[in-house]
């Protein structure tokens, strides 16, 4: 992979994470007041922290310096990843993968869960095959 390919693959990545987070920031405003979230949910966690780490590592660093591109390479393939998990990530935000009701409480009944059981488990897997991939191109 070369410096062009990066540069070719990076601005739709950027478009993609805008457009993810942008698309849950709606969904959330035009939700109920009585089911709105207070916080950011943990898959656009997930993409608002990977979108720092593209802008930062494939525009911001190129330019000051040429000397990382493994960084970047290791970068823009951990960022496809975690943009190709969100939509399973936040299918599971919304209880889509459960066949029971679509509560969000605690199992005692007292607050609201930050987040259930799914998205959890698909946010740590999205998460280490990023990681794997990582080490696997850093190594190579």
């Amino acid at each position: 992979m070369t410096q062009e390919v990066i540069y070719r693959l990076a601005p739709p990545l950027i478009a993609l994470q805008f457009l993810a987070f942008g698309w849950s920031v709606n969904r959330e405003i035009n939700l109920a007041d009585a089911d709105r979230q207070s916080v950011i949910s943990l898959p656009d966690l997930i993409n608002i922290l990977s979108l720092f780490a593209t802008v930062s590592c494939l525009i911001v660093l190129p330019i000051l310096t040429e000397t990382d591109f493994w960084l970047s390479r290791v970068v823009l393939s951990c960022a496809y990843i975690l943009i190709a998990f969100h939509p399973v990530t936040i299918a599971a935000h919304y209880g889509l993968w459960r066949r029971k009701g679509k509560s969000r409480k605690a199992s005692d009944g007292s607050s609201s869960l930050y987040a259930n059981r799914e998205e959890l488990s698909t946010s740590l897997l999205s998460v280490l095959i990023a990681i794997l991939v990582a080490s696997y191109l850093g190594k190579h």
